[in-house]
């Protein structure tokens, strides 16, 4: 690496460790503790970027370095959240690398064809669908496998290591895992959304074959996972998954020296794909898997876009379950019968309030007061997700939008201080 990309991260590495250990970061820690633990009504909200927006405000990557590069991407990432958006996200102040693991496909008939939206985002696609008949096509599936490249994580660590040199401390660990594998997903990519569905009426069984296969593919390299010792504690921000909200928590460490495992962590699972279904079907397709996959974890996010107020009855069977996902399709008034108050609301706003062609703060400020008036005796966080459209020239609007919603619920803290006229 040429002193140029050695210098570069080294400022970067600066001003994040400097936003890592700033006082509004310490006032946002405390804030989602609190609020996790379910000990205080805090309402920490969190707005992330799944394209267009970072794209317009980060600066473009100078390093040349493959492995500088990366690192780079990342320190930018984080800045650009940090000194753009006036939320509670969290800046974790140790720098965790992750390890090397290269995967091998579940199918190697599977094709996956993206769509670029025009704004450089490829988060559309579809898929080959190569499973036409479970029964028929099983043998084109395969156990995945997966393999340590410890020189290529190590190269990796002591880039990271050199351009944080006294600034926080860098680790080598595994902040998510395959146990949060989803397989509905997974299933869907193989056959399609419609026609996994009419299985489930037509042939259960075969359904029950191929759900089964998938659960067990993801729990055997989860255990892998453990059994290498590559897992590190992920209630400091460091979480490698969640759709958007933050699962900091004095609850899941473990004590010092000892291997961390998957018990002493925080969980993540979802079946997006399961929304089409009725609870009863949910409850014999997919919650036998789930319910084993969060057997290994002490506490529990579910959800990202499937609606959940059906489905909380058979949810809160989950062990450790903590926190769902409460997203536009959800009917708040029916989750209020059917949700526990021990089980926090990561209640994810409809994202065109805030990125659509047009703007009313008082509209959105409506669109928040209802999920408040309604969940007044549960534990609230907001999560603005799919903010595809939130080009940089909405800057004003985002920075508006935080300070309505510390003003909106009373908790200021952790705000960097710059704050518009509303």
């Amino acid at each position: 690496m040429t002193s140029r990309d050695q210098t570069r991260l080294r400022v970067l590495a600066g001003r994040y460790a400097e936003s890592a250990c700033s006082e509004p970061m310490a006032q946002r820690r405390e804030k989602w503790r609190l609020h996790n633990r379910l000990a205080a009504r805090t309402f920490p909200f969190h707005i992330e970027d799944n394209g267009s927006y970072f794209q317009d405000l980060m600066p473009p990557l100078e390093c040349d370095d493959e492995a500088g590069r990366a690192l780079e991407g990342r320190l930018l990432y984080a800045l650009t959240a940090y000194e753009a958006i006036d939320d509670d996200s969290i800046i974790p102040d140790r720098f965790v690398v992750d390890w090397v693991t290269p995967l091998t496909s579940y199918c190697d008939d599977l094709e996956i064809t993206r769509a670029d939206n025009g704004r450089g985002s490829r988060l559309g696609y579809k898929t080959n669908r190569p499973v036409a008949d479970i029964n028929a096509d099983m043998g084109k599936l395969r156990r995945r496998t997966i393999r340590l490249d410890r020189d290529a994580t190590q190269r990796h660590a002591d880039v990271a290591a050199e351009a944080f040199a006294g600034l926080l401390p860098v680790e080598i660990g595994r902040a998510g895992t395959m146990y949060s594998d989803g397989i509905t997903n997974r299933a869907v990519h193989l056959m399609g959304m419609q026609e996994l569905y009419l299985q489930m009426a037509l042939d259960p069984a075969a359904v029950h074959r191929l759900l089964s296969f998938l659960a067990e593919d993801s729990m055997a390299l989860g255990q892998w996972e453990e059994e290498q010792g590559l897992l590190t504690l992920n209630h400091d921000g460091n979480q490698g998954y969640c759709t958007g909200s933050t699962l900091y928590s004095d609850e899941t460490a473990c004590p010092a020296g000892d291997r961390v495992a998957s018990t002493d962590r925080y969980g993540y699972l979802e079946s997006q794909e399961s929304a089409g279904i009725s609870a009863g079907m949910f409850d014999e397709f997919v919650m036998p898997h789930l319910s084993r996959a969060a057997d290994k974890f002490k506490l529990l996010m579910f959800g990202c876009c499937e609606p959940v107020h059906d489905f909380m009855p058979v949810l809160r069977r989950l062990h450790g379950l903590r926190k769902v996902s409460v997203t536009p399709w959800c009917d708040l008034r029916k989750l209020v019968q059917t949700c526990p108050r021990d089980v926090i609301w990561c209640r994810k706003p409809v994202p065109l309030k805030l990125c659509g062609e047009s703007f009313s703060l008082d509209g959105l400020r409506a669109h928040l007061v209802e999920t408040l008036e309604v969940g007044r005796d549960h534990f609230i966080e907001f999560v603005f997700r799919d903010t595809n459209l939130l080009t940089g020239d909405m800057a004003g609007r985002v920075a508006q939008t935080c300070a309505m919603i510390r003003e909106l619920t009373g908790h200021p803290e952790g705000s960097r201080g710059t704050r518009p006229k509303l």
